[in-house]
């Protein structure tokens, strides 16, 4: 076995973990089964250490790390407090822990009951307004939820420790805002943000602002929605690793003229806008954790530095919630994305060095060509849909993307604010018009749904693209292949 260097064996220990996580999630395998077998890597491990053949304890170290992310996620299921209470009558007080989740004809309140460590998803209408942390008494039935044909909704739920849910209980507000102060003042920030940007815009261009600058999307019309899925551009109006990947990739040009000190706190500064707008919701927290690495890597000139940051972030996220590998689909694309821009971007880049690059076109074909090659597996497997148009259509949004965002921001200023409105506004149309005409195409999409073993094919199919562009940059640059970083 091939010596390792200290990043890819950082990888392996990560990939590993990540693959236990996996098995606990896909199979039932026995408690006891996975702590005895803990054993044997420990010996393994202890018998070859400090020999020459490292084979042995680097495998022993692996497997070692396979069982831990089965008793990680083992260690995450806790019996359902709602069992016994399923289709009867409660009372339940407690407090609202997450921004209410508004939609177009409906709200989601996720409430967390005194004496009870597990959560009640609580569906009622717009008549009243609620905020992250008004104490309140629901009444009704507590139901159990109900899993979709093809969607284990009952799993998604459990990730965000929700194990139950009640629909439109009679609800009384005890008081308000008497939990997290700070994370209340950020969630006031974005409902003032959200109320300047709609009185600026008309709809629907106000709700695609906010679901470019913060993901908040939820009131959009679904035939909008529908088109953004039809045209591979929905991770625009989804705050994601990608999302951020994306913009700091695009930002590159900054270092013409900034520098590339400069550009990093530049971006720093809209990365931390977003955390704030969106309220420091769990999910964009994620995502500016998973798009960091790129961000960094750019900063520092070198690429491929992100990978070992990248699953070291992933890492992390696992250990504190191990079920998001399994059952968050976000969290898996936002990984594949910033995976792609990370290791396909700059084979694509050593490729295609003296061809033209005006306004950056080539740079941004790099990043949307790498997105998709990493994610088109999972998006096919997932959502069962082949967008033709996407790589044509996200080379004709992506560019002003960075710029609506900007414009965006500063449309909340006093004096430049109006201004800054009506030239996003003109942005905003152009992305509404151009996702309308392709969505419209024929044969520009296809329902594609794929199995485990088809997904898995092309998984492998998406490794092969990487290793063969790998070989050819080796052969265009006549290196030796030790001259090329491949972790």
């Amino acid at each position: 076995m091939p010596s390792l260097s200290k990043s890819q064996i950082f990888i392996g220990l990560s990939v590993s973990f990540a693959l236990g996580i996996w098995l606990a999630s896909r199979f039932d395998i026995p408690r006891p089964y996975a702590l005895a077998a803990l054993a044997v890597p420990a010996a393994a491990i202890a018998l070859f250490f400090g020999s020459k053949k490292q084979f042995v304890p680097m495998s022993a170290l692996f497997l070692g790390a396979v069982l831990l992310g089965i008793l990680r996620l083992q260690a995450s299921v806790r019996p359902n407090e709602y069992a016994g209470l399923y289709g009867s009558k409660q009372q339940l007080e407690g407090y609202i822990v997450e921004e209410p989740d508004i939609r177009l004809s409906n709200q989601f309140l996720t409430v967390q009951p005194n004496h009870f460590s597990q959560r009640v998803l609580v569906t009622t209408s717009l008549a009243a307004e609620y905020a992250y942390g008004d104490r309140v008494v629901v009444s009704g039935s507590v139901k159990q939820p109900e899993n979709f044909e093809d969607f284990n909704y009952q799993k998604y739920l459990e990730r965000f420790n929700v194990y139950a849910v009640m629909g439109y209980p009679k609800i009384l507000v005890l008081k308000n805002h008497r939990l997290n102060m700070a994370k209340d003042w950020l969630l006031q920030i974005k409902r003032a943000f959200a109320g300047r940007i709609g009185r600026l815009l008309p709809e629907p261009r106000s709700s695609l602002l906010m679901g470019i600058l913060i993901g908040a999307r939820k009131t959009l019309p679904q035939d909008i929605i529908d088109n953004f899925n039809a045209t591979g551009t929905s991770h625009i109006i989804a705050i994601s690793g990608y999302n951020i990947s994306i913009i700091a990739n695009n930002l590159a040009f900054l270092s013409w003229y900034l520098g590339r000190r400069a550009r990093l706190w530049l971006t720093l500064l809209i990365i931390s806008g977003f955390v704030i707008l969106a309220g420091a919701s769990s999910s964009v927290v994620r995502a500016a954790i998973m798009g960091s690495p790129v961000l960094f890597a750019l900063a520092a000139g070198r690429q491929y530095a992100a990978g070992p940051a990248l699953f070291f972030s992933a890492g992390v996220m696992l250990l504190v919630n191990p079920r998001i590998l399994y059952w968050d689909a976000s969290f898996q694309l936002s990984f594949l994305a910033t995976l792609g821009i990370i290791y396909f971007v700059p084979l694509f880049e050593r490729l295609t060095e003296h061809w033209p690059n005006p306004f950056h076109v080539k740079d941004m074909t790099a990043v949307t060509l790498a997105a998709i090659i990493a994610t088109l597996p999972l998006i096919l497997f997932t959502f069962g849909r082949l967008s033709v148009v996407a790589p044509l259509v996200n080379l004709l949004i992506l560019p002003i993307v960075p710029l609506t965002m900007l414009l965006g921001f500063l449309s909340v200023l006093p004096w430049v604010g109006s201004g800054c409105a009506f030239a996003a506004d003109i942005l905003l149309r152009y992305i509404l018009n151009t996702i309308a005409v392709f969505s419209r195409l024929p044969y520009g999409n296809f329902l594609m749904k794929t199995s485990e073993w088809e997904f898995a094919v092309l998984g492998v199919l998406a490794a092969a693209v990487y290793f063969g562009l790998w070989k050819a940059v080796l052969y265009k640059n006549r290196r030796k292949p030790e001259s090329v970083p491949v972790e």
